[in-house]
């Protein structure tokens, strides 16, 4: 899953959605971070939310949708298609109103970014300036989002050139995801109603 969907299946605790929003930029173990304990949780959250999805039969079956090159990074693609298609059908699944929901979300950010890691701190504003929660509206903000991702990893890779990839697969994902999302959002419930 990628940013927006984290959002949207965090805790009810503020904090929780914080720790949920930022879990792929805090690597490693967690104790030794001092972390607010609705960070941590978050984080937790968010890396559980990771694993069902990787793992999940209809998450792995999509996998196989993409030619070679890219089958590699499929975990990646469907993270960033699945923020496409949530937004898409963001009403079936969420009681706000998008717009106010990732404003609230900013809100939370930036009035908790202190209480992040000092580098994470830092990327906050710019998570906000640059609208990292809306920018898989649309397929040039795919596009963007997977070149972005593109120059981050470490070794060459196709991400620039994958957004051809996702949108040729476009409707099966689409139904892969409506099928899926379900799931983990029941999943995400129980993680957050846990003691």
């Amino acid at each position: 899953m990628n940013h927006l969907a984290h959002a949207l299946l965090a805790g009810p605790d503020p904090l929780q959605r914080v720790g949920n929003v930022t879990g792929d930029f805090i690597k490693g173990p967690l104790l030794p971070l001092a972390l607010l304990p609705g960070i941590r949780e978050g984080v937790e959250q968010h890396r559980s939310i990771d694993r069902f999805t990787d793992d999940h039969p209809l998450t792995l079956e999509m996998r196989r949708l993409f030619a070679p090159p890219y089958r590699r990074y499929a975990g990646i693609l469907l993270d960033v298609a699945f923020d496409h298609f949530l937004i898409r059908h963001w009403q079936a699944f969420a009681p706000m109103e998008r717009h106010v929901f990732v404003n609230e979300t900013y809100g939370l950010l930036i009035t908790h970014r202190h209480e992040l890691p000092a580098s994470l701190a830092a990327a906050a504003p710019r998570l906000v300036a640059h609208d990292w929660l809306s920018r898989c509206a649309s397929w040039e903000g795919v596009d963007s989002t997977l070149r972005g991702l593109a120059g981050r990893l470490q070794h060459d890779n196709p991400l620039a050139l994958a957004a051809v990839e996702v949108a040729r697969n476009a409707e099966p994902i689409e139904q892969g995801f409506l099928a899926f999302f379900p799931a983990l959002m029941a999943f995400a419930q129980e993680l957050t109603q846990t003691p």
